[in-house]
């Protein structure tokens, strides 16, 4: 009965988007986990007095959706366009950072380890690939397409000491989501490490900042686009008073093909008195799935930070973020099913 009420649950949020479930699971709203003392209590209660009669699937679900409740009234504290950012942030910080691929080496102690210098390239970047460990004598890579043993591109790596290195170009590398395989021998023995990336055609461009102003309790920002694919898009930017990180800011629209504006917000929760500098840097441009089976395109930016001058932080409204009925409905649903009594 539960399973299927967490099923319900999913089936609801994908039936409504503009609600911050879809955030959750897409990284728009950060849920805070707080595990109260009280509830961990509860829950280690329950395991002691359940019977055969209650199977552990259901406790595990209500604590999972306990915990789901939690962050998210949490996180209606701020708007969910304009959550707030620190420096502990590392996914929103870095989003398109590559985890290098490691082994040990034949049982020692020591590791080898694959890089790249990102997870998603836009054509035509280069792509930077680098093996690192002690031993090295030499290296090559293959390049291919995920899913095919074919290689499409094979080339020597430079070693230098114990890293062997190369830059592939737009020409060695096929469009999709790529497999980069290193072959380095390693003081006479062979060691392989794949890595798996992403290289694509921009759908659209960022150009720049069309405009910024206050307006009541948000500092609004135009993002002047070029579309060269028509639909919904998400721009992701992160919001800082000089290097300090405040916020991790969402816009999304339907966009068609040519000039377009596409707009972010920051609410006044997230920007203190006293800033000074803001600006706007690690753009993401995303062309969302319009349909079952469609993968999530990216575009590219021609900016890496923008600086928001002119503005006025004063004539901010500091009246506190207010959930809509849609966000207080989704917060009720999640109690309801979770069984919290507040």
């Amino acid at each position: 009965m539960m399973i299927s009420a967490l099923i319900a649950l999913i089936i609801w949020f994908s039936m409504t988007p503009d609600v911050s479930a879809e955030s959750i699971v897409l990284g728009e709203t950060k849920l805070v986990e707080n595990k109260p003392k009280a509830a961990n209590e509860a829950s280690e209660s329950k395991v002691t007095e359940s019977t055969p009669n209650e199977p552990i699937e259901k406790m595990h679900v209500e604590t999972a959706a306990q915990n789901i409740a939690i962050g998210y009234r949490e996180s209606l504290k701020f708007a969910p366009y304009s959550q707030p950012l620190t420096v502990n942030d590392e996914d929103r910080l870095n989003p398109n950072k590559f985890i290098p691929i490691s082994t040990p080496l034949f049982g020692e102690e020591q590791s080898i380890s694959l890089s790249l210098n990102k997870f998603r390239y836009i054509k035509p970047e280069p792509v930077e690939v680098w093996v690192e460990g002690e031993g090295i004598e030499k290296a090559q890579v293959q390049v291919g397409l995920v899913g095919e043993k074919k290689a499409i591109h094979r080339a020597e790596m430079q070693v230098i000491g114990g890293r062997a290195q190369i830059k592939l170009e737009a020409k060695q590398i096929p469009l999709g989501d790529i497999s980069i395989k290193a072959i380095a021998d390693v003081s006479g023995e062979e060691v392989i490490l794949v890595a798996h990336a992403k290289y694509m055609q921009p759908s659209a461009r960022l150009r720049g900042v069309a405009s910024a102003r206050i307006e009541q309790s948000d500092l609004v920002i135009s993002l002047q686009m070029e579309v060269e694919e028509a639909g919904i898009y998400r721009v992701r930017a992160n919001l800082y008073d000089e290097e300090l990180p405040l916020a991790h800011l969402v816009g999304k629209r339907k966009l068609g093909e040519g000039g377009e504006i596409i707009t972010l917000r920051a609410h006044q929760s997230v920007i203190p008195k006293s800033a000074k500098a803001l600006a706007l840097n690690t753009f993401v441009v995303e062309r969302m799935s319009s349909v079952p089976g469609e993968g999530t395109r990216y575009g590219t930016s021609d900016i890496m930070e923008a600086a928001l001058t002119d503005i006025d932080i004063s004539k901010l409204d500091r009246t506190p973020y207010t959930p809509s009925e849609k966000e207080l409905a989704s917060l009720a649903f999640l109690e309801k099913l979770a069984g919290a009594q507040n």
